[in-house]
């Protein structure tokens, strides 16, 4: 182990590089060579013992997440101070906003630009932006709770509205109605969860006709009429009217859970508190 040997300069090599899961990302971000930066990777995996960075192919991967959240962290006083030695303002805060959240507030440009001028913003799936916020990428992020979650300091209740095709009418009531056809996501979602769970629990047989991890895939599928998927309520006004309908009677009240998590180092609990109530406000 040689770690004092380890430079500021190869770290925050490193934490690019974990960031933006790119070598050539990375070397634009910081202004140095490809070929520059890889060599830092490999001094800091080999002067600390630690594999940073996986390759199969063209595809990267992070060895170790608890690694990668220690070098987001080591860099955090040392970008501070660099902005505070060079008389600079302290960066935005970074905001991730789950993709249906943020589409309901861009519905309203004026009020995106709104969040835009005091955040960073990084919209993202829920999956995606709550690997960001515990990779250190993020410093709040507001997002739907996957079922094994407990509560949340902040959190909000948000009814699940059927959404499908103007031409969508599947029989239901009698028992013997075909299966209704649904549309989900391809991985693990919230959204994909609450939508089946309901659907058992009022007794109501149905098909998976089709998945997609894609919000604009997935619609097109429902406008299609392939099937019939959930949406938050507060996601209904961002749809496209003339193709896609709130369908009434496939199952009676469903909720789910949208919860706020900040990095209690950077944001203190009555501005976590601000910032929720600005964001939940066009939720309900």
């Amino acid at each position: 182990m040689s770690l004092e040997r380890l430079s500021l300069g190869t770290i925050r090599c490193v934490r690019e590089v974990l960031a933006s899961r790119s070598v050539t990302v990375a070397a634009e971000r910081i202004g140095i060579s490809q070929s520059a930066v890889s060599q830092q990777v490999a001094r800091f995996e080999k002067l600390s013992g630690i594999p940073i960075i996986a390759r199969n192919g063209t595809k990267m991967t992070v060895c170790s997440d608890e690694i990668a959240r220690l070098i987001f962290a080591m860099m955090e006083p040392v970008e501070t101070m660099r902005c505070i030695s060079l008389g600079k303002e302290m960066g935005k805060l970074r905001l991730g906003l789950c993709d249906y959240l943020a589409a309901r507030h861009c519905s309203n440009i004026s009020r995106y630009m709104d969040l835009d001028k005091e955040f960073e913003i990084r919209i993202g799936r829920p999956s995606g932006v709550a690997g960001m916020f515990n990779d250190g990428e993020l410093d709040i992020v507001m997002r739907p709770l996957f079922h094994h979650e407990g509560e949340v300091d902040l959190m909000v209740d948000v009814p699940l509205v059927w959404v499908a095709s103007h031409a969508f009418g599947p029989r239901l009531g009698d028992g013997r109605s075909a299966p209704i056809p649904v549309v989900l996501e391809a991985t693990l979602s919230p959204y994909s969860y609450y939508a089946e769970r309901s659907l058992r629990e009022a007794q109501i047989p149905y098909k998976v006709a089709g998945r997609a991890d894609d919000n604009l895939v997935r619609m097109h599928l429902v406008s299609a009429g392939l099937g019939c998927t959930t949406v938050p309520k507060f996601a209904l006004d961002t749809l496209p009217a003339h193709a896609i309908r709130a369908v009434a009677g496939i199952t009676g009240k469903s909720c789910i859970r949208f919860g706020m998590f900040y990095n209690k180092k950077k944001v203190q609990f009555k501005k976590a508190c601000r910032i929720f109530e600005a964001i939940s406000e066009y939720m309900v």
